[in-house]
């Protein structure tokens, strides 16, 4: 089979700049790709990288785009090397056409909570929302006044309620402990990447040496990673952000081989990428877990936010694939 492949890159402001252990992350950068096969029939994908995850770079992916030229046969497709997951789901999501199975599952929504003070109103509005699950980006602030923030979380959190942590990768090991045994004792679904990627022997052992559930996130940002951590024996859950994975289906195996305990988190992609883990995700039983997909409208525009997501997803949250109104957008 051969395609003819073109591609726009775009580059769109976040309405809502997120604060992480990271820093700032003010706008969102990627790439939208076309493929038409030889009866005509055209699928788009997206590309969207986070290199501080150890993704392939904008740049990088953009040159491979450029390397398959005008017109591209399945087999160089296929080749892309696996440390590209971004470009492999992007064109698994294009040779696929839209073509997906239709969403018979609902899913809570986990809201994201911005870090420090600002978290507390954010709290109460999406509680009033509906919202029963709940994200707190954590290690960007003093440990001591994220700690004192969160008893005011967990004072104002129902008892039916849930909340998460996700420190970044941004806490020391003794940072980690201090938090674990604040922790051990509060309702705490469980406290995410707790300290670097790099960390590997210090994130074993906390996992063992407190009773808090532990996730991994910039740990696992490939499936090879996932692999891996589950190789080392990891008891606890694998937050998968599936556009940088690579190829839906092949996540999707995985974790049906494998029963991983996993949680679906948004790599802040556009309607074109979401649309294309939905249908996955709400169509076939991989996780009980809520979605990491509570970001709100990130972007302030409903054609790249796509439908809005509250607290529970289904198939309304999907909507048309947006793959040619963007396309057509990006001029």
């Amino acid at each position: 089979m051969v395609y003819r492949f073109s591609h726009k890159t775009y580059r769109r402001p976040l309405s809502k700049p997120l604060r992480t252990a990271h820093g700032w992350w003010t706008e969102r950068e990627g790439v939208i790709i076309r493929l038409e096969d030889e009866n005509g029939r055209a699928g788009f994908g997206e590309i969207a990288p986070i290199p501080w995850f150890g993704t392939e770079t904008q740049a990088e992916a953009e040159e491979t785009c450029r390397k398959f030229g005008d017109k591209v046969d399945a087999g160089l497709l296929d080749a892309v090397p696996e440390a590209q997951g971004c470009v492999r789901f992007a064109l698994a999501q294009a040779r696929a056409g839209g073509e997906a199975p239709a969403a018979s599952i609902r899913l809570p929504v986990a809201a994201l909570l911005p870090a420090g003070r600002e978290a507390l109103a954010v709290l109460r509005e999406k509680l009033e929302g509906g919202f029963q699950a709940f994200k707190w980006k954590v290690a960007v602030e003093p440990v001591d006044d994220e700690l004192g923030l969160l008893d005011d979380l967990l004072a104002g959190l129902p008892a039916h309620a849930t909340l998460r942590l996700d420190a970044n990768g941004g806490w020391t090991p003794r940072e980690a402990g201090r938090w674990l045994a604040r922790c051990a004792d509060r309702p705490v679904e469980f406290v995410e990447q707790p300290v670097a990627p790099a960390e590997q022997d210090a994130m074993l052992g906390l996992a063992g040496d407190y009773p808090v559930k532990l996730a991994l996130d910039e740990s696992v940002a490939s499936l090879a990673a996932a692999r891996h951590w589950q190789g080392l024996g990891w008891p606890g859950v694998f937050v998968m952000k599936p556009a940088l994975t690579g190829p839906l289906p092949e996540l999707a195996d995985w974790i049906r081989s494998s029963k991983a305990d996993v949680v679906f988190s948004s790599a802040i992609e556009t309607a074109l990428g979401r649309s294309a883990i939905l249908e996955v995700v709400l169509s076939q039983p991989l996780t009980k877990r809520a979605l990491g997909f509570g970001t709100g409208g990130i972007f302030g525009d409903r054609l790249w936010d796509g439908p809005f997501i509250g607290p529970v997803a289904d198939a309304a949250c999907i909507g048309p694939n947006p793959g040619e109104a963007l396309w057509n957008a990006l001029g």
